[in-house]
């Protein structure tokens, strides 16, 4: 069991609040625009504060260092958040950070304190942004593909069309037993 009683008292119920409040104030005055890097900064420290929030209530409620209106307003504050931006995350960028994350931390214990006659943190940030940059450009090609895709399948031309060729192919089989392929 995690002891969370450290992130129960002052000051921290009161910056989740202060922080969480500022951020949610500056998410919905600034809005939601497309291709914004603020916005996508926005978002995830929207997401990281959201998670934090809910950590300090869920200690607070535990240890009752906070009232219960204090508390509520802690929890929906960590759930709009949380949950709000969690659609609109750069999920590229956060699989991209991890990634380069992980191989960082895995090869800080294999790698030796210079290599190549470099220091071992330049190697780290390099492999770091390496594996992170790679993650990152496959995931956005990978989720440019998919909306590409989804905004193309979802156009009502296509779809009527789709649907027209779908509905004759249909007609055609019950009533011919044959594919419209096979026919022309």
């Amino acid at each position: 069991m995690v002891d969370l009683s450290s992130v129960a008292g002052e000051p921290y119920p009161a910056l989740c609040l202060a922080v969480g409040g500022g951020i949610a104030v500056l998410l919905a005055a600034y809005g939601r625009r497309e291709d914004s890097l603020l916005d996508e900064l926005g978002t995830v420290v929207a997401f990281a504060i959201g998670i934090a929030a809910a950590v300090v209530c869920i200690a607070a409620l535990m240890e009752d260092t906070v009232g219960g209106f204090s508390a509520a307003i802690l929890a929906f504050l960590a759930a709009c958040l949380f949950f709000r931006p969690l659609k609109c995350i750069p999920w590229a960028l956060v699989f991209g950070l991890v990634a380069g994350a992980a191989a960082a931390i895995a090869a800080s214990y294999a790698l030796p304190s210079t290599v190549l006659g470099a220091e071992e943190w330049k190697i780290l940030l390099l492999l770091f942004l390496v594996v992170g940059g790679l993650v990152w450009l496959v995931t956005r090609i990978i989720g440019g593909a998919l909306s590409l895709t989804s905004t193309v399948l979802g156009w009502r031309i296509s779809t009527l069309v789709l649907g027209l060729v779908a509905l004759a192919e249909g007609i055609s089989l019950l009533l011919l037993d044959s594919s419209l392929a096979s026919i022309a």
